[in-house]
């Protein structure tokens, strides 16, 4: 495999994905294929309902490799796939890069997700103008935005049911403190999971992170509302940001997560390179998919209540009939304390 494709693959791998988990494998096939597999196990499987999670991390994985292939004078061909493989890309010499898409390949470097508060500043015109530019017309996803301070309040609270029924609720409590590690080393060696300074918690919360972690001490603290108190404060920061933005989709099967996925990686791009702060706070429409369905046992009654009322809180601030799938806040904030490495993408050569 020459430079080129191994420059392609390495922005393929720079994409988002729930947990760092870095659900992905890769194919080359002689002598300018790439594949895009699938790798589900490797991410939380209480919420990643229909595999959407892990079919949205590929979505932003595609979109990566193409703005790559296109900035290094590739024409990409991209066709979606059946069974295994996700997704196929055949590039060809001869493509060239519009400067939008220039523009958005630059940010891969620059992309990252950022925990801490914003300024609270409005979004401004020109940004709000880049960032629907980024996400294009598109027949089966749309980019609404909700900037309202009264209504970002509610969206905020709502959205922080997810923080709230983590620390509550044992199967949850345990996938979240298992995704987190306290270790520099494990974060520059790529591994999956939340680096905990990623987080952007203070060093005494750090420390109390430490003893939250073990069931015994976060059931007791559950039973006389620490939890609601976790989700107030950070609701204050998430309603610190410019505006939440809101993905919908039509679809709601493998294509439309992959689709819905490359749209989120392109406004993503287009926030970092023009120097804005982006945070996913999908949690809880992930609860809500989860949570539906009497055969899910997941949840306690009262627990699919609490976070049924926060997911019609949070609807009741859109229009039109779509639901809300995907949710971040974005705006204006000094840069992220530390972020997420990625492990080289995993590679197969194949005749």
């Amino acid at each position: 495999m020459n430079v080129a494709y191994k420059k392609i693959l390495k922005a393929a791998v720079a994409a988002p994905s729930g947990d760092n988990s870095q659900p992905w494998q890769f194919v080359f096939r002689e002598p300018n294929v790439l594949e895009f597999h699938a790798v589900p196990e490797r991410d939380n499987a209480a919420l990643n309902v229909d595999q959407s999670g892990t079919f949205i991390a590929l979505g932003a994985a595609i979109e990566n490799a193409e703005l790559e292939a296109k900035a290094l004078g590739f024409a990409p061909h991209t066709r979606l796939a059946e069974g295994d493989t996700l997704a196929i890309m055949t590039l060809t010499a001869g493509g060239n890069c519009p400067e939008r898409e220039r523009i958005l390949q630059g940010g891969i470097v620059l992309r990252h997700s950022n925990r801490k508060a914003y300024t609270k500043t409005p979004l401004l015109p020109e940004d709000r103008i880049a960032l629907v530019d980024a996400a294009g017309d598109r027949k089966g996803e749309s980019l609404t935005f909700i900037e309202e301070p009264d209504a970002m309040a509610s969206v905020a609270r709502a959205l922080t049911t997810m923080e709230e029924i983590a620390l509550s609720n044992k199967t949850l409590h345990k996938l979240f403190f298992d995704s987190i590690f306290w270790s520099k080393e494990r974060n520059d060696a790529g591994e999956q999971g939340l680096y905990i300074k990623t987080l952007e918690l203070p060093p005494p919360a750090q420390l109390f992170f430490k003893v939250l972690r073990h069931w015994p001490v976060a059931s007791v603290l559950a039973r006389i509302g620490f939890p609601k108190v976790v989700a107030t404060t950070n609701a204050k920061q998430n309603a610190s940001a410019s505006a939440f933005g809101v993905i919908r989709i039509k679809r709601y099967e493998r294509a439309g997560y992959i689709e819905a996925g490359r749209l989120l990686e392109r406004v993503w791009l287009a926030s970092a390179a023009r120097g804005m702060s982006l945070q996913i706070v999908t949690g809880l429409l992930f609860l809500a998919r989860a949570a539906q369905g009497s055969t899910s046992t997941l949840f306690s009654g009262a627990e699919r209540e609490t976070i049924q009322a926060a997911y019609t809180r949070v609807r009741e601030h859109l229009t039109g009939s779509e639901e809300p799938f995907l949710i971040f806040r974005v705006g204006y904030g000094d840069a992220p304390s530390a972020v997420s490495c990625r492990k080289a993408p995993a590679i197969v050569t194949a005749p």
